[in-house]
């Protein structure tokens, strides 16, 4: 009992020695509020489902109604083409507003059906010349493959037989039925697809209903099929008789996209799908169908071929209609229109000039036609058919199809016939009903003039049929109601033909929809396409390797490599910070999968792991260092391991203490492996620069050999096609230490990479974060950078710089032929020492686009990176980027050849573009030493030589620095001359707002900078987030000088300085060891030793890992060992280099600003006469008392016309690319909120709470996982901001103080839970008996209830389950033994847990 009673003594005196004391018990818990990375997302997320919302209603009534009007002009437009003879229609004019008894009919007018024909060949061509200008505007601005000539032939043939039906259509079958009828028949155009639905069955087939489907698809045919036998019956015209061939015609278009995997189909897709994109075939293919259509139009319509064209004018003219009156009854009418028709060609020759022909009982007048109502109906259904198309693909991008698309698409069809029928009919019942809308000589052809009429219509016609026409076209369209496309897909992934028939909108739109993507199906894998085979064995063997393909393959896998050197602890802390929350959300869909959608993965599921290549890792002094094999690391090492639990407390709010990591020592030196709370790996890979080459890029192949090369090809349990489609879905995301990010950025760069196949890498919008006037002029620098440049590269070719930053790379890219292995050279030719080691992130893009992958910029992905914040900083980063960009971009425009030839993005007018802004980077100091000249003289009103002079002796004088002073002093006389610059530039913008005032708005100068301000103020308002930037414009303008003249300058003479510039800090030494005053030595402890890390247990990596990095590093990553000759051999190139170079560029500008000045000298004879807001003068000569008026002009001087026409241009096209990209961004954004403030009533079904709780299973898990925050209180305890006045509880007053002390004592008091694990905290609380917080979660009590029952189920398995999960119980880590842990193959890493609790109860 006394040894029992002194045990819990001792284990109650440990407790209270572990507790933190009293006195030091007070907290400093992290603010809740957001970084600057999240800041403005909480501010847009709002806004951004509120316009969703407007987005969801207005993209469904513009698509309903657009389809509606466009189908009903083109079946009012082909009711007025009848023909001459019996079958013309006459039409009763509403004899009211003509002043004339009784009834008053137009009779058929030529001229007016040769202007509905014209109008119907404009409404078809409408969309074959927008086909035709796309075409042509990606065969200039990318690079499409050439087709085949079979296939050329095959696209042909089904695109000719489309548009010999729909002419026979439209210029014999509509003419020839009323409204209604004719709008029935739209639902019968798709009898081909439905046949192909029935024989070969790509719809979707639900295994349990087979039958079902397959008897509904027999249905659909027959009821389909059923029209070509009803209403030819029942009819003696010929063209309704022959209506089964028009019909099957036009069907012809859309046999692909239901075609399916027997083996002659299969051939066929294989040979017309051998290019993405049919662009070329459609350049001459538009332009033949349009003749083909018109052609056929005017042999079907019956006039003489020449009169289409002799009186083509004269019908778009106003022309005379001839009206016949008639008091008798409408019985005997018709045959005397019969007879009054034959005779009224002769009678008009006969007499031309009169206005009516009077015969015996009937009495002739003539009207004048409204040419404006052809052209009125031509322009609104060209429109209706447009915005239907537009706004539709706009749907099916954003991911609102079925609300938006399928559902008005469904409806337009019901819509248009009821329109039809009540139009037609108020008119046939009342001429005069509609005389505002319509011109009365002008048909709307009715069924019945009655409802008892209506009625016994739709039994003679059959017309009870039409219902199951349109559930078969339903039915046959059904793939539209399951999209299966990535956000933001491209167009040629949404749709089967590029654009859409413009006289069928709505069926066009539901079949050319695809149902399946066949380019993963029938298109070799890239390395696959260079291989001549068989088709059909080609066939065979990708069916047999696509069963080879798990879907864990298609998941992508994000590896984060992030570089590191000498970043601070705040900025480590942005980077920890930022992989910490990316752990997080990793650890929620990883939790979602397994434990809420039973094993089924959400759309933005991915993998993680993350790794840091820390440069120069150890100290390596031989006076600190005392055994090299076990070397210490420096204090930036200790600063990121002391940083980890202080970012996940910042993200939590809740002390996290992560288990010390595994350290392994490496042949490269060593690694650090961290278990983040979310159970994703971190890996820190410790470079020894004795053991392995440092710096960026050596870091960077060190990372794309091991994890693609090593990682991937090594594997040999995998085959080749199943090692592609892990390349294919495997994303390396590149960034610095001191980078900040969202999860959701990642994931918008990650959706960029499922739509585009080609896209090799992504980038987002960078924010420079510091404080200071260096960092306000970069903020307005990179905006415009990106709203304007990368905005435009992106639009018309593609980005030529992904910066290492944040960006994301597709593996595959870089395993192409000529990157990765290319990209490990090693040169002493001093131009490619400047290109591939000062600028790595540019030449690693530059190898992407000369291999033919596709770079893009993302707008809606925010980064934060820490940016020099000193002028001398500043300046010295420019340094190395200046030179560097001007290599890489000159690479690509000499060899522009081969890349275009070789990326599709990349064409002959884009590499035109960037070498105009190659050559304004070059002039540009040039340009801005003249316009500070015409600036001063205009300012400050001086000589223009005294102007030259005061801006030629401060730069003449800096190059000179440059040339013989050593960098510090060039950098303090560019300070100094910057400092001047900018005065000089204020007393500019002054003065050019006086200049304003006195010439006008409208002047060169004064127009050219409004323009730019207005240009540049509207890219602002575009990008409302960043809107605040304009407000550092001030400091951009008044640095131009510095920043375009000086900064060129300093980076031209001093680029042989292939020194990186930043960051170039000494490493520190441990804060508690004082160096001696005698510099004895102090040996400090190796890495393996670190107090640090002794808490740490000790792996080690396989014998085939290390045999990797022995290889790799004997190959490519050997550290350089240059002997003194060498380096000085390498000093001498680069100096060379440097004063060729700067020689060119001094010439080159001096040229042409001796140009340009000297013919600025003599501007009064050489100027351009402004044609803009001249100025009157008048004159009075007293002598002659004459009064004289003359006009002056104002000047264009050679200054101000380079840069109206040079910059203006760029200015021009940077500006409309920017609002493409916008409109691109905004859709990514839409595509990626959800709209979750709506929830069902009592209509809510089984499958909406199941759909509900899919959708929600992330937040869900999120809240699950996460641990309380310190001093938050769970639901169940009390809270102490409120005081209980009332036993009751009807009373409570919020008191005024926090009971700050009373949390710290029942902080200190109870038993602290350990959070460190989120997997654990997700279990504990799922597996636990207490219900679950779903607070703030907007769910449905049918989804709550599946929730509890899912819950329930997940219990009970894990309880009968061996070893399964059992209900875990709050309480501390169990003490854990040391071990050393052995990683025995290369996918070990994602084994190994490194202290995981998910199934360890306390």
């Amino acid at each position: 009992m006394s040894g029992d009673y002194e045990s819990d003594y001792i284990m109650r005196t440990r407790k209270l020695r572990d507790k933190q004391p009293l006195w030091d018990s007070f907290q400093d818990p992290p603010a809740k509020k957001t970084s600057g990375s999240d800041a403005d997302w909480k501010k847009l997320q709002f806004f951004l489902k509120l316009f969703k919302l407007l987005v969801f209603l207005l993209v469904f009534a513009v698509v309903l109604a657009s389809s509606v009007v466009a189908k009903l002009l083109y079946l009012y437009m082909a009711g007025n083409t009848s023909g001459s003879g019996s079958s013309a229609t006459k039409v009763q004019v509403c004899s009211k507003y003509l002043l004339l008894p009784g009834e008053v009919v137009a009779v058929p007018n030529k001229l007016e059906q040769i202007a509905w024909v014209w109008a119907l060949i404009f409404a078809f061509a409408a969309p074959e010349v927008l086909t035709f200008l796309r075409a042509l505007r990606i065969c200039m601005f990318k690079r499409e493959h050439r087709p085949s000539g079979l296939e050329v032939a095959l696209v042909t043939l089904f695109e000719l037989l489309h548009v010999v039906g729909l002419a026979l259509l439209t210029f014999t079958v509509l003419p020839s039925l009323d409204l209604t009828r004719g709008a029935m028949l739209g639902c019968c155009v798709c009898f081909v697809p439905a046949l192909l639905n029935l024989l070969t069955g790509t719809r979707i087939h639900w295994k349990s209903v087979d039958s079902l489907v397959l008897a509904l698809s027999i249905v659909a045919v027959m009821a389909l099929g059923s029209v070509f036998l009803l209403w030819p019956s029942m009819s003696t015209q010929l063209e309704v008789q022959l209506l089964a061939i028009p019909l099957l015609l036009v069907s012809f278009r859309w046999w692909e996209n239901f075609a399916n995997t027997h083996e002659a189909i299969a051939y066929i897709i294989r040979t017309i799908r051998c290019t993405r994109s049919r662009y070329h075939t459609y350049l001459y293919l538009a332009p033949l169908k349009i003749v083909v259509f018109a052609t056929t139009a005017f042999l079907l319509h019956g006039q003489s071929f020449v009169e289409y064209f002799s009186l083509f004018l004269n019908a778009w003219r106003p022309h005379l209609i001839t009206l016949v009156q008639s008091s008798d009854s409408s019985g005997s009418r018709s045959d005397d229109l019969d007879a009054l028709h034959l005779t009224e060609s002769s009678a008009s020759q006969a007499n031309r000039s009169s206005s009516f022909i009077r015969t015996e009982a009937r009495a002739q007048y003539t009207m004048q036609s409204n040419p404006n109502a052809v052209l009125y109906a031509l322009l609104v259904q060209v429109a209706a058919a447009y915005l239907c198309h537009v706004f539709g693909k706009f749907a099916c991008k954003i991911k609102i199809q079925e609300f938006s698309y399928a559902l008005p698409l469904t409806l337009a069809m019901p819509v248009t016939i009821a329109l039809a029928t009540l139009l037609a009919s108020i008119r046939t019942a009342d001429p005069c009903s509609l005389h505002g809308l319509m011109p009365d000589y002008l048909t709307l052809q009715a069924l019945a003039g009655s409802l008892e009429e209506l009625g016994q219509s739709c039994l003679d016609y059959v017309l009870w049929m039409w219902p199951l026409w349109w559930l078969a076209q339903v039915w046959t369209c059904l793939h539209i109601w399951q999209p299966r496309n990535d956000k933001n897909a491209q167009t040629e992934k949404l749709f089967v033909c590029p654009w859409y028939c413009g006289l069928l909108v709505d069926q066009c739109a539901m079949m050319n929809r695809r149902i399946v993507d066949w380019s993963e199906e029938y298109l070799a894998i890239k390395s696959d396409l260079t291989t001549p085979r068989e088709p059909v064995m080609a066939l065979a063997s990708e069916l047999n390797a696509s069963r080879d393909i798990l879907e864990e393959d298609k998941i992508p896998q994000l590896i984060v490599c992030a570089t590191m050197w000498h970043e601070t602890e705040e900025e480590m802390m942005e980077f920890l910070k930022s992989i910490v929350r990316l752990d997080e959300d990793q650890c929620a869909r990883r939790m979602a999968k397994t434990h809420l959608n039973g094993g089924k993965a959400d759309d933005e599921y991915y993998e993680l792991e993350t790794n840091i290549f820390f440069d120069d890792a150890f100290v390596l002094d031989p006076r600190q260092c005392q055994n090299k094999r076990n070397p210490p690391v420096n204090e930036y090492v200790k600063t990121l391991t002391r940083t980890i639990d202080k970012a996940a407390f910042e993200v939590y709010g809740v002390n996290i203490r992560l288990k010390p990591p595994l350290k392994i020592e490496t042949p490269y030196g060593g690694r650090l492996v961290w278990t983040l709370p979310g159970r994703t790996k971190m890996v820190a890979h410790l470079k020894n620069k004795d053991k392995i080459r440092h710096k960026k890029r050596w870091s960077q192949v060190m990372y794309m050999y091991y994890l693609l090369g090593y990682r991937i090809m090594e594997t040999e349990q995998l085959s080749p096609r199943r090692k592609a489609v892990i390349a294919e879905n495997t994303f390396i995301l590149a960034l610095d230490g001191d980078i900040d990010f969202q999860p959701r950025a990642v994931q918008l760069l990650i959706d960029r990479m499922k739509a585009v196949d080609e896209l090799g890498a992504a980038c987002g919008r960078i924010h420079p974060v510091g404080r200071g006037p260096m960092v306000w002029y970069q903020r307005f620098e990179y905006a415009i950078g990106h709203w304007l440049q990368k905005a435009t590269e992106h639009v018309i070719g593609c980005v030529l710089c992904s910066p290492g930053c944040f960006s994301l790379f597709r593996a595959s890219a870089l395993m192409e032929n000529s990157v990765m292995k290319r990209y490990t050279l090693v040169t002493s030719e001093p131009m490619k020492m400047v290109q591939y080691d000062q600028g790595e992130d540019r030449w690693l893009c530059t190898l992407l686009l000369k291999a033919g992958s596709r770079v893009e910029y993302c707008a809606a992905s925010d980064a934060y990176t820490h940016s020099p914040e000193s002028f001398n900083e500043f300046y010295n980063q420019r340094r190395r980027w200046v030179p560097s960009t001007i290599a890489n971009i000159f690479d690509i425009l000499a060899d522009a050849d081969t890349v275009v030839k070789k990326n599709n993005s990349i064409s002959t007018m884009y590499v035109w573009y960037q070498g105009m802004l190659m050559i304004g980077t070059v002039l540009g100091p040039g340009t801005i030493f003249l316009m500070m000249v015409g600036a001063l003289v205009a300012v400050f009103s001086i000589n223009i030589w005294t102007a030259f002079l005061w801006n030629f002796f401060p730069i003449l004088f800096f190059i000179l620095s440059c040339v013989y002073l050593k960098q510090k002093f060039q950098l303090l006389i560019a300070f100094v001359i910057s400092a001047l610059y900018c005065l000089v530039m204020m007393a500019v913008l002054i003065g050019i707002i006086v200049q304003m005032l006195e010439d006008g708005p409208l002047a060169p100068a004064s127009l050219f900078f409004l323009l730019v301000a207005v240009q540049i103020t509207i890219a602002g308002f575009m990008h409302p987030q960043e809107f605040w930037a304009l407000l550092c414009g001030v400091i951009y303008y008044i640095t131009i000088p510095s920043m375009y003249m000086l900064l060129m300058i300093f980076s031209v003479f001093n680029m042989n300085d292939v020194s990186w510039g930043t960051r170039e800090a000494p490493v520190l030494k441990d804060d508690d060891k004082e160096s001696p005053a005698n510099d004895a030595e102090i040996h400090l402890p190796g890495w393996l030793n670190d107090p640090l890390l002794i808490n740490s247990e000790l792996g080690e990596i396989s014998l085939m890992e290390q045999r990797f990095w022995k290889d790799v590093i004997k190959q490519y990553l050997k550290p350089l060992e240059l002997s003194r000759e060498q380096k000085q051999s390498m000093a001498d190139g680069l100096r060379e280099l440097r004063n060729m170079i700067a020689f060119a560029f001094v010439m080159v500008n001096a040229i042409f600003v001796l140009i340009v000045f000297l013919l600025q000298l003599k501007k009064e004879f050489l100027h351009l006469k402004w044609p803009i807001d001249p100025t009157d003068f008048v004159s009075f000569d007293r002598d002659n008392l004459q009064v004289g008026i003359y006009r002056q002009y104002k000047e264009l001087d050679p200054i101000g016309l380079c840069f109206v026409i040079f910059f203006g241009l760029i200015l021009i096209i940077q500006f409309i690319a920017m609002f493409f990209h916008r409109f691109a961004t905004m859709s990514q954004l839409l595509a990626t909120t959800q709209v979750d403030w709506f929830r069902s009533g009592g209509q809510f079904t089984d499958a909406d709470a199941a759909l509900e709780l899919k959708g929600s299973a992330v937040n869900i898990a999120r809240r699950l996982q996460r641990p309380k925050r310190l001093f938050d209180d769970d639901e169940e305890e009390h809270h102490y901001d409120e005081l209980l006045l009332d036993p009751d509880g009807e009373h409570r007053e919020s008191m005024v103080r926090r009971q700050t002390i009373f949390r710290l004592h029942e902080t200190r008091n109870k038993q602290q839970s350990d959070y460190s694990n989120l997997v654990f905290n997700f279990e504990r609380r799922f597996f636990g008996e207490d219900d679950l917080n779903l607070k703030n979660l907007a769910l449905n009590r049918k989804s709550v209830k599946l929730l509890q029952e899912r819950r329930s189920a997940a219990k009970f398995n894990a309880a009968a389950t061996p070893g399964g999960t059992p209900t875990p119980k709050t309480g501390t880590r169990p003490p854990l033994m040391a071990k050393k842990v052995s990683f025995s193959n290369r996918n070990s890493m994602q084994l190994y847990d490194n202290g995981g609790y998910e199934h360890t109860e306390f």
